[in-house]
């Protein structure tokens, strides 16, 4: 359990550094050198949040189902 906090903390740090770099990157005009950096580390957050998500076990079947 503490490993998955741990990722999902650091999924997010990542995800909220990385945007963070893009958006100060395109303000101070680093275009060619902090937004590739900032949008890398974004999309790493992003990839590991996706993963944990997918490892999630299904729900239990109920009877309802919507229709």
């Amino acid at each position: 359990m503490d490993a998955e906090l741990f990722a999902l903390g650091a999924a997010t740090a990542a995800l909220v550094v990385g945007l963070s770099a893009l958006l100060y990157g395109e303000y101070a005009g680093m275009t060619t050198t902090l937004v590739p950096v900032g949008g890398v580390v974004a999309l790493t957050g992003v990839g590991v949040l996706t993963a944990h998500v997918a490892r999630l076990p299904d729900p239990e079947e109920s009877d309802e189902t919507g229709h």
